[in-house]
Protein backbone atom coordinates (compact mmCIF):
# COMPACT_ATOMS: atom_id res chain seq x y z
CA UNK A 1 0.00 0.00 0.00
CA UNK A 2 1.46 3.24 -1.01
CA UNK A 3 1.44 6.39 1.41
CA UNK A 4 -0.42 9.58 0.17
CA UNK A 5 1.27 13.01 1.49
CA UNK A 6 -1.72 14.75 0.30
CA UNK A 7 0.77 16.46 -1.83
CA UNK A 8 -0.42 17.55 -6.05
CA UNK A 9 2.42 15.21 -7.15
CA UNK A 10 0.64 12.24 -5.40
CA UNK A 11 -1.43 12.29 -8.72
CA UNK A 12 1.80 11.76 -10.71
CA UNK A 13 3.35 9.38 -8.34
CA UNK A 14 0.27 6.95 -7.74
CA UNK A 15 -1.81 7.31 -10.82
CA UNK A 16 -3.47 4.10 -11.71
CA UNK A 17 -4.17 4.93 -15.31
CA UNK A 18 -2.05 5.93 -17.48
CA UNK A 19 -2.23 7.37 -21.21
CA UNK A 20 1.09 7.10 -23.39
CA UNK A 21 0.20 9.85 -26.33
CA UNK A 22 2.68 8.85 -29.20
CA UNK A 23 2.84 5.27 -28.30
CA UNK A 24 4.37 2.95 -31.08
CA UNK A 25 4.92 -0.88 -31.99
CA UNK A 26 8.17 0.34 -34.11
CA UNK A 27 10.74 -0.92 -31.21
CA UNK A 28 13.66 1.17 -33.36
CA UNK A 29 11.34 4.58 -32.33
CA UNK A 30 12.22 6.07 -28.81
CA UNK A 31 8.87 6.01 -27.79
CA UNK A 32 8.72 2.12 -27.95
CA UNK A 33 10.12 2.43 -24.94
CA UNK A 34 7.59 4.47 -23.33
CA UNK A 35 5.36 1.61 -22.92
CA UNK A 36 7.23 -1.47 -23.28
CA UNK A 37 8.83 -0.11 -20.01
CA UNK A 38 5.36 0.24 -17.76
CA UNK A 39 4.94 -3.32 -19.60
CA UNK A 40 7.86 -5.33 -19.23
CA UNK A 41 8.56 -3.89 -15.28
CA UNK A 42 4.63 -5.17 -14.43
CA UNK A 43 3.52 -1.62 -13.91
CA UNK A 44 0.69 -1.96 -11.11
CA UNK A 45 -2.11 -0.14 -12.85
CA UNK A 46 -3.73 0.47 -16.52
CA UNK A 47 -1.54 1.46 -19.94
CA UNK A 48 -3.88 3.22 -22.52
CA UNK A 49 -1.49 3.39 -25.69
CA UNK A 50 -2.62 6.41 -27.71
CA UNK A 51 -2.12 6.34 -32.09
CA UNK A 52 -4.46 6.95 -34.98
CA UNK A 53 -2.99 4.77 -36.79
CA UNK A 54 -2.91 1.46 -34.69
CA UNK A 55 -5.18 -1.13 -33.63
CA UNK A 56 -2.80 -3.00 -30.67
CA UNK A 57 0.26 -1.84 -29.28
CA UNK A 58 2.31 -4.25 -27.31
CA UNK A 59 -0.60 -6.96 -27.03
CA UNK A 60 -2.93 -3.84 -25.25
CA UNK A 61 -5.64 -1.86 -27.46
CA UNK A 62 -4.44 0.96 -28.66
CA UNK A 63 -6.63 4.16 -28.83
CA UNK A 64 -7.56 6.92 -31.43
CA UNK A 65 -7.63 9.33 -29.27
CA UNK A 66 -7.95 10.13 -25.45
CA UNK A 67 -11.68 10.71 -25.41
CA UNK A 68 -11.73 7.31 -27.28
CA UNK A 69 -10.40 5.69 -24.04
CA UNK A 70 -13.09 3.98 -21.85
CA UNK A 71 -11.31 4.81 -18.57
CA UNK A 72 -11.03 7.90 -16.48
CA UNK A 73 -7.29 8.80 -16.91
CA UNK A 74 -4.86 9.79 -14.24
CA UNK A 75 -1.92 10.76 -15.89
CA UNK A 76 -1.23 11.28 -19.59
CA UNK A 77 2.13 11.09 -21.07
CA UNK A 78 2.45 13.13 -24.07
CA UNK A 79 5.02 12.22 -26.61
CA UNK A 80 4.56 13.86 -30.39
CA UNK A 81 6.22 17.39 -31.48
CA UNK A 82 5.97 19.89 -29.83
CA UNK A 83 3.64 22.00 -32.38
CA UNK A 84 0.91 19.12 -31.87
CA UNK A 85 1.30 19.03 -27.92
CA UNK A 86 -1.74 22.21 -27.57
CA UNK A 87 -4.20 19.85 -28.86
CA UNK A 88 -3.47 17.27 -26.23
CA UNK A 89 -3.49 19.55 -23.89
CA UNK A 90 -6.74 21.14 -24.72
CA UNK A 91 -8.04 17.28 -24.50
CA UNK A 92 -6.83 16.96 -21.35
CA UNK A 93 -9.08 20.44 -20.22
CA UNK A 94 -12.38 18.86 -22.07
CA UNK A 95 -11.87 15.48 -20.29
CA UNK A 96 -10.86 17.10 -16.76
CA UNK A 97 -7.44 15.55 -16.57
CA UNK A 98 -5.51 17.38 -14.56
CA UNK A 99 -1.66 15.42 -14.84
CA UNK A 100 0.00 15.95 -17.59
CA UNK A 101 3.73 14.66 -18.19
CA UNK A 102 5.57 16.43 -21.63
CA UNK A 103 7.97 14.39 -23.09
CA UNK A 104 8.98 16.64 -26.10
CA UNK A 105 11.34 19.20 -26.00
CA UNK A 106 11.37 22.45 -28.81
CA UNK A 107 9.60 24.87 -26.54
CA UNK A 108 11.08 27.42 -24.24
CA UNK A 109 14.64 26.54 -25.74
CA UNK A 110 13.41 26.12 -29.48
CA UNK A 111 14.10 29.52 -30.50
CA UNK A 112 11.59 32.21 -31.57
CA UNK A 113 8.55 30.06 -32.65
CA UNK A 114 9.15 27.40 -29.94
CA UNK A 115 8.92 30.03 -26.59
CA UNK A 116 5.79 31.27 -28.16
CA UNK A 117 4.02 27.47 -28.43
CA UNK A 118 5.63 27.62 -24.93
CA UNK A 119 3.72 30.81 -23.31
CA UNK A 120 0.75 29.72 -25.36
CA UNK A 121 0.46 26.07 -23.58
CA UNK A 122 1.51 27.88 -20.41
CA UNK A 123 -1.13 30.47 -20.35
CA UNK A 124 -3.46 27.73 -21.42
CA UNK A 125 -2.41 25.31 -18.13
CA UNK A 126 -2.71 27.86 -15.64
CA UNK A 127 -6.32 28.87 -16.57
CA UNK A 128 -7.10 25.18 -16.61
CA UNK A 129 -5.60 24.10 -13.58
CA UNK A 130 -3.57 21.65 -15.48
CA UNK A 131 -0.53 20.46 -13.26
CA UNK A 132 2.59 20.17 -16.58
CA UNK A 133 5.96 17.79 -15.94
CA UNK A 134 8.38 19.40 -18.68
CA UNK A 135 8.55 20.09 -21.26
CA UNK A 136 11.49 17.91 -22.41
CA UNK A 137 11.23 15.41 -19.64
CA UNK A 138 11.31 11.71 -18.68
CA UNK A 139 9.60 10.40 -15.73
CA UNK A 140 7.96 10.07 -13.10
CA UNK A 141 9.45 6.60 -11.58
CA UNK A 142 7.95 4.95 -8.62
CA UNK A 143 9.59 2.15 -7.20
CA UNK A 144 6.66 1.06 -5.17
CA UNK A 145 4.16 0.66 -8.31
CA UNK A 146 6.59 0.12 -11.23
CA UNK A 147 5.51 3.51 -12.88
CA UNK A 148 8.34 4.21 -14.85
CA UNK A 149 8.50 7.02 -17.87
CA UNK A 150 11.41 6.53 -20.04
CA UNK A 151 13.78 6.11 -23.53
CA UNK A 152 15.92 3.61 -22.24
CA UNK A 153 15.31 -0.25 -21.45
CA UNK A 154 14.83 -0.78 -17.92
CA UNK A 155 14.99 -4.27 -16.28
CA UNK A 156 14.58 -3.69 -12.66
CA UNK A 157 14.02 -1.68 -10.15
CA UNK A 158 15.85 -1.79 -6.60
CA UNK A 159 13.17 -0.47 -4.37
CA UNK A 160 14.88 1.54 -1.37
CA UNK A 161 14.38 5.12 0.31
CA UNK A 162 16.39 7.03 -2.00
CA UNK A 163 14.69 10.22 -4.51
CA UNK A 164 15.97 11.66 -7.22
CA UNK A 165 15.39 15.18 -8.58
CA UNK A 166 16.87 16.71 -11.52
CA UNK A 167 15.97 18.53 -15.04
CA UNK A 168 18.64 17.11 -17.29
CA UNK A 169 17.89 14.41 -19.82
CA UNK A 170 21.62 12.54 -19.26
CA UNK A 171 19.89 10.76 -16.12
CA UNK A 172 17.64 8.76 -18.61
CA UNK A 173 20.64 7.38 -20.23
CA UNK A 174 22.04 6.03 -16.73
CA UNK A 175 18.27 5.40 -15.34
CA UNK A 176 18.82 1.59 -15.56
CA UNK A 177 22.21 1.66 -13.70
CA UNK A 178 20.23 3.83 -11.21
CA UNK A 179 17.53 1.41 -10.75
CA UNK A 180 19.88 -1.66 -10.66
CA UNK A 181 22.43 -0.33 -8.46
CA UNK A 182 20.74 2.33 -5.77
CA UNK A 183 17.76 1.53 -4.03
CA UNK A 184 14.75 3.92 -5.18
CA UNK A 185 11.88 5.33 -4.17
CA UNK A 186 11.01 7.46 -6.86
CA UNK A 187 12.61 10.43 -9.56
CA UNK A 188 11.28 13.23 -10.82
CA UNK A 189 12.82 15.23 -13.84
CA UNK A 190 11.55 18.61 -14.04
CA UNK A 191 12.62 19.36 -17.38
CA UNK A 192 12.49 23.21 -18.66
CA UNK A 193 9.82 24.03 -15.51
CA UNK A 194 6.58 25.09 -17.02
CA UNK A 195 5.18 24.77 -14.01
CA UNK A 196 6.48 22.05 -11.73
CA UNK A 197 9.97 23.02 -10.15
CA UNK A 198 12.31 22.52 -7.20
CA UNK A 199 9.76 24.01 -5.04
CA UNK A 200 7.31 21.53 -5.70
CA UNK A 201 9.55 18.47 -6.07
CA UNK A 202 11.64 19.22 -2.94
CA UNK A 203 8.15 19.65 -0.43
CA UNK A 204 6.73 16.48 -2.09
CA UNK A 205 9.93 13.95 -1.05
CA UNK A 206 10.41 16.05 2.53
CA UNK A 207 6.58 15.02 2.86
CA UNK A 208 7.08 11.31 1.67
CA UNK A 209 7.24 8.99 3.54
CA UNK A 210 9.44 6.46 0.96
CA UNK A 211 12.06 8.92 0.66
CA UNK A 212 14.33 8.80 3.34
CA UNK A 213 17.23 10.43 1.31
CA UNK A 214 17.00 13.48 -1.32
CA UNK A 215 19.47 13.94 -4.08
CA UNK A 216 18.84 16.96 -6.17
CA UNK A 217 20.49 18.15 -9.43
CA UNK A 218 19.96 21.73 -10.12
CA UNK A 219 21.12 23.92 -12.76
CA UNK A 220 18.47 26.83 -12.33
CA UNK A 221 16.01 28.22 -9.43
CA UNK A 222 13.06 28.39 -11.17
CA UNK A 223 11.06 28.34 -8.09
CA UNK A 224 10.62 30.88 -5.36
CA UNK A 225 14.35 31.42 -3.77
CA UNK A 226 13.45 32.19 -0.22
CA UNK A 227 11.03 29.40 -0.48
CA UNK A 228 13.07 26.68 -1.60
CA UNK A 229 16.01 27.73 0.91
CA UNK A 230 13.28 27.60 3.97
CA UNK A 231 12.07 24.34 2.77
CA UNK A 232 15.40 22.99 2.58
CA UNK A 233 16.45 24.18 5.99
CA UNK A 234 13.31 22.20 7.62
CA UNK A 235 13.58 19.22 5.57
CA UNK A 236 17.20 18.50 5.45
CA UNK A 237 17.62 18.21 9.34
CA UNK A 238 15.34 15.40 9.10
CA UNK A 239 16.32 13.84 5.81
CA UNK A 240 19.79 13.60 4.16
CA UNK A 241 19.61 16.06 1.40
CA UNK A 242 22.65 16.41 -0.96
CA UNK A 243 22.71 19.32 -3.65
CA UNK A 244 24.62 19.43 -6.92
CA UNK A 245 24.12 23.04 -8.65
CA UNK A 246 25.55 23.10 -11.66
CA UNK A 247 25.78 26.21 -13.97
CA UNK A 248 28.37 28.02 -11.30
CA UNK A 249 30.12 29.59 -13.76
CA UNK A 250 28.99 32.08 -16.02
CA UNK A 251 30.03 29.74 -19.19
CA UNK A 252 28.03 26.91 -17.15
CA UNK A 253 24.67 29.35 -17.00
CA UNK A 254 25.30 30.19 -20.36
CA UNK A 255 24.91 26.23 -21.33
CA UNK A 256 22.13 25.66 -18.64
CA UNK A 257 20.23 28.31 -20.43
CA UNK A 258 20.75 27.11 -23.62
CA UNK A 259 19.24 24.34 -23.39
CA UNK A 260 16.44 24.84 -20.80
CA UNK A 261 15.58 28.22 -21.93
CA UNK A 262 15.82 29.48 -18.25
CA UNK A 263 18.54 32.03 -17.68
CA UNK A 264 20.21 30.41 -14.46
CA UNK A 265 21.56 33.54 -12.96
CA UNK A 266 21.89 32.84 -9.16
CA UNK A 267 25.44 34.18 -7.78
CA UNK A 268 27.51 30.40 -6.74
CA UNK A 269 28.57 32.40 -3.59
CA UNK A 270 25.24 33.19 -2.33
CA UNK A 271 23.51 30.14 -3.35
CA UNK A 272 26.85 28.42 -1.33
CA UNK A 273 26.10 30.61 1.66
CA UNK A 274 22.69 30.34 1.62
CA UNK A 275 23.35 26.36 1.51
CA UNK A 276 25.30 26.32 4.83
CA UNK A 277 22.65 27.66 6.79
CA UNK A 278 20.79 24.48 6.43
CA UNK A 279 22.07 20.85 7.02
CA UNK A 280 22.29 19.98 3.33
CA UNK A 281 25.16 18.40 1.80
CA UNK A 282 26.42 20.52 -1.37
CA UNK A 283 28.08 17.44 -3.97
CA UNK A 284 30.94 19.34 -5.99
CA UNK A 285 30.39 17.59 -9.14
CA UNK A 286 28.64 14.84 -10.78
CA UNK A 287 31.13 11.65 -9.13
CA UNK A 288 30.06 13.18 -5.78
CA UNK A 289 26.72 13.71 -6.33
CA UNK A 290 26.45 9.83 -6.98
CA UNK A 291 28.45 8.62 -3.88
CA UNK A 292 26.95 10.71 -1.66
CA UNK A 293 24.18 9.18 -2.75
CA UNK A 294 24.99 5.68 -2.54
CA UNK A 295 26.43 6.30 1.16
CA UNK A 296 23.24 7.99 2.50
CA UNK A 297 20.96 5.84 0.43
CA UNK A 298 22.71 2.62 1.53
CA UNK A 299 23.92 3.36 5.15
CA UNK A 300 22.24 4.84 8.72
CA UNK A 301 25.00 7.40 10.09
CA UNK A 302 27.70 6.09 11.82
CA UNK A 303 28.33 6.30 15.33
CA UNK A 304 31.55 8.22 15.30
CA UNK A 305 34.32 8.79 12.70
CA UNK A 306 37.07 5.95 13.45
CA UNK A 307 37.60 3.83 10.27
CA UNK A 308 39.14 0.59 9.78
CA UNK A 309 40.46 -0.34 6.56
CA UNK A 310 41.23 -3.69 4.67
CA UNK A 311 43.14 -3.86 1.72
CA UNK A 312 45.12 -6.14 -0.86
CA UNK A 313 48.52 -4.00 -0.88
CA UNK A 314 50.14 -1.82 1.03
CA UNK A 315 50.39 0.73 -1.16
CA UNK A 316 46.48 1.16 -1.33
CA UNK A 317 46.63 1.32 2.49
CA UNK A 318 49.22 4.32 2.24
CA UNK A 319 46.65 6.08 -0.41
CA UNK A 320 43.79 5.18 1.93
CA UNK A 321 45.35 6.24 4.94
CA UNK A 322 46.00 9.60 3.39
CA UNK A 323 41.95 9.88 2.45
CA UNK A 324 40.90 8.92 6.33
CA UNK A 325 43.24 11.42 7.36
CA UNK A 326 42.46 14.58 5.11
CA UNK A 327 38.83 13.56 4.76
CA UNK A 328 38.21 14.39 8.45
CA UNK A 329 37.93 11.11 9.82
CA UNK A 330 40.63 8.81 12.18
CA UNK A 331 42.55 5.30 11.77
CA UNK A 332 40.25 3.06 14.25
CA UNK A 333 42.65 1.74 16.95
CA UNK A 334 41.55 -1.93 17.21
CA UNK A 335 41.78 -3.89 20.42
CA UNK A 336 43.63 -6.15 21.71
CA UNK A 337 41.04 -8.66 21.89
CA UNK A 338 40.31 -8.31 18.15
CA UNK A 339 43.91 -8.61 17.60
CA UNK A 340 43.85 -12.11 19.33
CA UNK A 341 41.35 -13.35 17.01
CA UNK A 342 43.29 -12.50 14.12
CA UNK A 343 46.20 -14.35 15.12
CA UNK A 344 44.87 -17.45 13.00
CA UNK A 345 45.43 -15.46 9.75
CA UNK A 346 47.94 -13.41 10.12
CA UNK A 347 51.46 -13.79 8.53
CA UNK A 348 54.77 -15.28 10.52
CA UNK A 349 55.76 -10.75 11.07
CA UNK A 350 53.64 -8.59 12.80
CA UNK A 351 51.59 -6.60 10.48
CA UNK A 352 49.56 -3.39 11.37
CA UNK A 353 45.62 -4.29 11.89
CA UNK A 354 44.66 -1.04 9.97
CA UNK A 355 45.42 -0.66 7.52
CA UNK A 356 45.17 -4.39 7.22
CA UNK A 357 47.15 -5.94 4.73
CA UNK A 358 44.56 -8.66 3.55
CA UNK A 359 46.35 -9.72 0.52
CA UNK A 360 49.48 -11.17 2.78
CA UNK A 361 47.10 -13.11 4.38
CA UNK A 362 45.14 -14.47 1.43
CA UNK A 363 48.80 -15.63 0.59
CA UNK A 364 49.20 -17.36 3.58
CA UNK A 365 45.82 -19.15 2.94
CA UNK A 366 45.29 -19.82 -0.49
CA UNK A 367 44.06 -23.23 0.18
CA UNK A 368 40.98 -22.12 2.27
CA UNK A 369 40.60 -18.20 1.54
CA UNK A 370 37.21 -18.43 3.31
CA UNK A 371 38.86 -18.55 6.67
CA UNK A 372 40.52 -15.22 6.06
CA UNK A 373 37.17 -13.57 5.21
CA UNK A 374 35.48 -15.60 8.18
CA UNK A 375 38.17 -13.66 10.37
CA UNK A 376 37.95 -10.30 8.61
CA UNK A 377 34.62 -10.02 10.40
CA UNK A 378 36.08 -9.40 13.88
CA UNK A 379 37.32 -6.00 12.67
CA UNK A 380 33.47 -4.27 11.93
CA UNK A 381 33.17 -6.11 15.29
CA UNK A 382 35.65 -4.11 17.45
CA UNK A 383 33.92 -1.87 19.25
CA UNK A 384 36.76 0.86 18.31
CA UNK A 385 35.37 0.64 14.78
CA UNK A 386 32.22 3.06 13.35
CA UNK A 387 32.86 1.78 9.64
CA UNK A 388 34.78 -0.39 7.51
CA UNK A 389 36.14 -0.24 4.11
CA UNK A 390 37.41 -2.91 2.20
CA UNK A 391 39.22 -3.74 -1.40
CA UNK A 392 37.52 -6.02 -3.54
CA UNK A 393 39.48 -9.39 -4.31
CA UNK A 394 39.07 -10.28 -7.95
CA UNK A 395 36.18 -12.15 -8.17
CA UNK A 396 37.76 -15.70 -9.59
CA UNK A 397 40.98 -15.63 -7.08
CA UNK A 398 39.86 -19.14 -6.68
CA UNK A 399 39.99 -20.34 -9.91
CA UNK A 400 40.36 -20.09 -13.68
CA UNK A 401 36.70 -19.17 -15.17
CA UNK A 402 37.25 -20.71 -18.52
CA UNK A 403 37.86 -24.07 -17.32
CA UNK A 404 34.12 -23.94 -15.53
CA UNK A 405 30.54 -24.46 -16.25
CA UNK A 406 28.15 -21.89 -15.86
CA UNK A 407 26.35 -23.54 -12.92
CA UNK A 408 29.35 -23.46 -10.71
CA UNK A 409 30.21 -19.55 -11.93
CA UNK A 410 27.38 -18.88 -10.67
CA UNK A 411 27.76 -20.63 -7.52
CA UNK A 412 30.89 -19.00 -7.04
CA UNK A 413 29.85 -15.42 -7.41
CA UNK A 414 27.16 -16.82 -4.86
CA UNK A 415 30.12 -17.63 -2.72
CA UNK A 416 31.84 -14.51 -3.11
CA UNK A 417 28.93 -12.14 -2.34
CA UNK A 418 28.17 -14.02 0.81
CA UNK A 419 31.34 -13.41 2.16
CA UNK A 420 30.76 -10.10 2.16
CA UNK A 421 27.49 -10.21 3.55
CA UNK A 422 28.68 -11.54 6.46
CA UNK A 423 30.74 -7.96 7.61
CA UNK A 424 27.59 -6.12 6.37
CA UNK A 425 25.62 -8.24 8.95
CA UNK A 426 27.89 -6.73 12.08
CA UNK A 427 25.29 -3.72 11.50
CA UNK A 428 28.02 -0.76 11.59
CA UNK A 429 28.51 0.57 7.43
CA UNK A 430 30.83 -1.60 5.45
CA UNK A 431 31.93 -0.58 1.50
CA UNK A 432 33.91 -1.79 -0.83
CA UNK A 433 36.06 -0.32 -3.61
CA UNK A 434 36.82 -1.78 -6.83
CA UNK A 435 40.47 -3.58 -7.65
CA UNK A 436 40.16 -5.14 -11.07
CA UNK A 437 37.44 -2.46 -13.06
CA UNK A 438 36.23 -5.79 -15.34
CA UNK A 439 33.38 -7.39 -16.70
CA UNK A 440 33.20 -9.92 -13.52
CA UNK A 441 33.92 -7.54 -11.10
CA UNK A 442 30.62 -5.56 -12.64
CA UNK A 443 28.56 -8.60 -12.15
CA UNK A 444 29.53 -9.17 -8.64
CA UNK A 445 29.43 -5.55 -7.99
CA UNK A 446 25.71 -5.34 -9.10
CA UNK A 447 25.33 -8.48 -6.85
CA UNK A 448 26.23 -7.05 -3.94
CA UNK A 449 24.33 -3.56 -4.50
CA UNK A 450 21.30 -5.63 -4.95
CA UNK A 451 21.78 -7.09 -1.26
CA UNK A 452 23.29 -3.27 0.19
CA UNK A 453 26.82 -3.13 0.14
CA UNK A 454 27.76 -0.49 -2.10
CA UNK A 455 30.69 -0.08 -4.10
CA UNK A 456 33.11 2.23 -4.94
CA UNK A 457 35.05 3.13 -7.82
CA UNK A 458 38.35 4.32 -5.67
CA UNK A 459 38.99 3.88 -1.73
CA UNK A 460 38.94 8.10 -1.69
CA UNK A 461 35.96 8.18 -3.00
CA UNK A 462 34.61 5.82 -0.63
CA UNK A 463 35.97 7.72 2.40
CA UNK A 464 34.84 11.02 0.74
CA UNK A 465 31.50 9.91 0.91
CA UNK A 466 31.45 8.62 4.59
CA UNK A 467 33.29 11.22 5.79
CA UNK A 468 29.86 13.18 4.99
CA UNK A 469 27.68 11.00 6.64
CA UNK A 470 29.45 11.97 9.90
CA UNK A 471 29.66 15.21 9.15
CA UNK A 472 26.24 14.71 8.64
CA UNK A 473 25.38 13.44 11.99
CA UNK A 474 27.66 16.14 13.70
CA UNK A 475 25.49 19.23 12.41
CA UNK A 476 22.41 17.79 12.99
CA UNK A 477 23.31 16.27 16.98
CA UNK A 478 24.79 20.34 17.02
CA UNK A 479 21.43 22.20 15.79
CA UNK A 480 19.44 19.57 18.25
CA UNK A 481 21.62 20.65 21.58
CA UNK A 482 20.57 24.53 20.33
Amino acid sequence: MMAKTGHFLDSFFMAKTVAVVGATNNPFKMNYKLVSNLANLGFKGKIYPVNPREKMILGMNAFKRLRDIPDKIDLVISAIPAEKTMGIVEECSLLDIKQLVIVTGGFSEGGDKGKRLHKQLNDFVKEKGIRVLGPNTLSPVNSANNLIISFNPVTKIIQGGLSFAYQSGFYDLRLGWLCSHYGIAKMIDMGNKMDINEVDALEYLGQDPETKVIAMHMESLRGDGRNFFNLLKRISFRKPTIILKSGRTPGGSHAAASHTGVLSGENDIIFDSMLRQTAAVRAQNLDDFFDLSKAFGFFQLPGGNRLSIITLSGGEGVMATDACETSGLKLAKIGDKTSHKLEEILPLWEIPLNPFDAGVCMEFHLTDIRKVFDSLVYLPEDENVDFTIMQMPPPMLMAKKRELSEEVIIALRQQYVQMFLNLKEVGKPFALWRTSVDKEEDICAEMLELRGVPVFETAERAIKALSHLYQYRQKIMSHHHC
